[in-house]
């Protein structure tokens, strides 16, 4: 849809989000100065109507875009952000500090941030292990048969997981099994599963002990997640108890990291950069929502924002965008956020 339906409709979604009520011919005419008569603006909007983009909640009321026209608003509004400066708009770059914080709380602080620039609720999933490859693993001894791995990845940070060890480990059986393991994580993943030879000793086959757990144990958690008060309160404009549902099938829906994840993947279909999904109706727990995603590295590196279908679309691009980059920047180059 193109001319000057195109122009009303998108008018009436920006009325309609910074006012979250009906929006009649009049008002149209006099907040965007048109030229064209109320009667002229009725019948476009009544065609609009039939079109499927608007409704009616009351017969004397003004009109309130369906799923339909507010996903051609966020496309719309998409379209013309991708063929702005990327510069445009945004804050300006802190200067980098000299080390990065351990990946957990920075991708937490992204989420948080994500959320205090929207007012919707922010998530970064982070990249998967096969993605960040790592430089080696640091062993310490918490107490008689439990040792802390820390693993520290090309991104200069570190996770860590407990893993179960013998009781009578001495200390220089320690140091040989954290030196074999840092050797086979630097490895091609192929001989990660070849057990050590019999004559490499008791460190080397705790290491490569140490090898199956730290692969067959998933991280803490694989998504990071902020705003829940922020999303319900924007949600309770339509009805308290209508936001407490739509939140309570989100937190089932993230539940299941890992589908999740899969379900960004799809509703992505491969695409590059910027993206908004309004309402999608392959998914049931979404469709009064909408999801603004961006890649901040490649493959699993995904963040973005969940919110209403009435969300600012223009401040969740801007800030959704931005933060993909700086994320992005902070794990090349080394940072604060």
């Amino acid at each position: 849809m193109r001319g000057r339906r195109a122009q009303i409709l998108v008018e009436v979604v920006d009325r309609y989000i910074r006012t979250k009520k009906p929006v009649s011919s009049q008002e149209i005419v006099q907040v965007y100065g048109h030229r064209l008569s109320s009667a002229t603006i009725r019948n476009e909007l009544h065609a609009l109507e039939e079109e499927g983009y608007l409704y009616k909640p009351h017969v004397s009321a003004g009109r309130v875009p369906t799923v339909q026209g507010f996903r051609f608003f966020a496309q719309w509004l998409l379209a013309v952000a991708e063929t702005e400066p990327k510069e445009a708009g945004l804050p300006m770059e802190p200067q980098p500090a000299s080390a990065l914080p351990p990946l957990p709380e920075l991708l937490r602080r992204t989420a948080l941030l994500l959320s205090g620039m929207t007012g919707a609720l922010g998530f970064v999933v982070p990249p998967s292990q096969e993605e960040v490859g790592s430089l080696g693993v640091v062993l310490r001894e918490i107490r008689p048969g439990l040792l802390l791995a820390a693993t520290v990845s090309e991104l200069g940070v570190m996770e860590a997981r407990l893993l179960s060890a013998p009781l009578d480990l001495g200390p220089e059986e320690l140091r040989e099994a954290e030196q074999w393991l840092s050797r086979r994580l630097r490895a091609p993943r192929s001989t990660w599963d070849q057990p050590p030879g019999l004559w490499e000793g008791k460190a080397a086959h705790l290491a490569h002990q140490l090898l199956q757990e730290i692969r067959a144990t998933p991280p803490v958690s694989r998504i990071f997640v902020e705003g829940w008060p922020q999303l319900l309160s924007e949600l309770a404009t339509h009805s308290p108890e209508w936001a407490l549902g739509k939140v309570q099938a989100l937190l089932q829906l993230l539940a299941d990291e890992v589908a999740f994840v899969d379900l960004l993947e799809d509703l992505r279909a491969g695409q590059a950069g910027l993206t908004a999904h309004v309402g999608p109706e392959q998914v049931p727990e979404l469709r009064d929502l909408s999801l603004i995603t961006a890649p901040y590295l490649p493959g699993r590196g995904i963040l973005g924002v969940a919110g209403p279908l009435w969300m600012d679309y223009a401040r969740a691009f801007t800030a959704v965008r931005y933060l993909a980059s700086r994320l992005q920047s902070l794990l090349r180059q080394g940072g604060e956020p």
